[in-house]
């Protein structure tokens, strides 16, 4: 059961995570855009290993005929969104400017585009991912919150508000506080934008985008011309999440509701 309750805090952790990264506006832009997309990729993978024997045993009864709809259904689901999740890092890490400059791939129109769009698809799969196991994870969250007698944990209760509070708090204070790392990008990128440093004009050149960088960095201009990568829209971390969390919920009632249509008309014809 700890184990189940471990997995759901990764989980939401992660969820909320990813929405913030889906507008990389929010926080201090590009920094914690790229070390969090990284941090979200360490997450999988204590995901993957928190449920490793699942994976194992569904991956040898695939094709048997006797395996669930449902739990072939959720693998397929799960494979998919491997890919997907596989595709925006590494796609990040060829577009990196400030984990990973030296990889960066000049250019890069169409790893950015790939970019953003596997970052689109992974947020509709995961909120189908979410919609499949609700039921799931309302039963976990009943036996956390509630005790076998069927009364409020009210200790539960007011420690995850207090980590809410906590997790709140020092998002809103590290988005108010934070300031970017330039590191190496102005020379790198005015060498992607094909301006020369020429040695009369190399201090001209760095002052005129010494001032204007820093704000873009944080607007997420990502590309030194102007353009804004990714998702546009507020930059309030708590605006991001709840705007994203309303487009799951869109995808996860429907979801929710479809799978128990299914089951009852499965039960009906069982009983016909």
């Amino acid at each position: 059961m700890k184990k189940n309750y471990t997995k759901i805090v990764l989980d939401l952790l992660m969820a909320i995570t990813f929405v913030l990264l889906m507008n990389p506006r929010v926080m201090n832009g590009l920094p914690f855009h790229e070390v969090a997309g990284l941090v979200i990729g360490v997450a999988i993978l204590i995901h993957i290993g928190l449920n490793y024997r699942w994976v194992i045993n569904t991956t040898k009864k695939i094709f048997d005929p006797a395996l669930p709809k449902k739990t072939r259904f959720s693998f397929l689901l799960n494979i998919l969104l491997l890919i997907s999740m596989a595709t925006v890092i590494i796609t990040g890490i060829l577009i990196s400017r400030v984990v990973f400059p030296s990889l960066a791939v000049q250019g890069g129109h169409a790893i950015r585009e790939l970019h953003s769009f596997s970052a689109d698809a992974t947020l509709a799969l995961v909120g189908l991912h979410i919609g499949v196991h609700w039921q799931w994870i309302m039963s976990i969250c009943k036996r956390a919150f509630t005790s076998k007698e069927g009364k409020l944990r009210k200790r539960v209760v007011a420690a995850v508000a207090l980590s809410i509070a906590i997790l709140a708090g020092g998002t809103q204070w590290f988005s108010a506080t934070a300031t970017p790392s330039m590191g190496e990008f102005h020379p790198k990128l005015m060498q992607q934008n094909g301006q020369p440093f020429e040695n009369g004009n190399t201090g001209e050149l760095a002052n005129r985008h010494q001032g204007p960088p820093n704000g873009d960095f944080r607007e997420g201009d990502f590309d030194g011309r102007g353009r804004k990568e990714g998702h546009g829209g507020s930059r309030n971390p708590f605006l991001v999440v709840l705007n994203y969390f309303a487009i799951w919920a869109a995808i996860i009632i429907p979801t929710y509701y479809l799978e128990k249509r299914i089951l009852r008309n499965k039960r009906n014809q069982m009983f016909h």
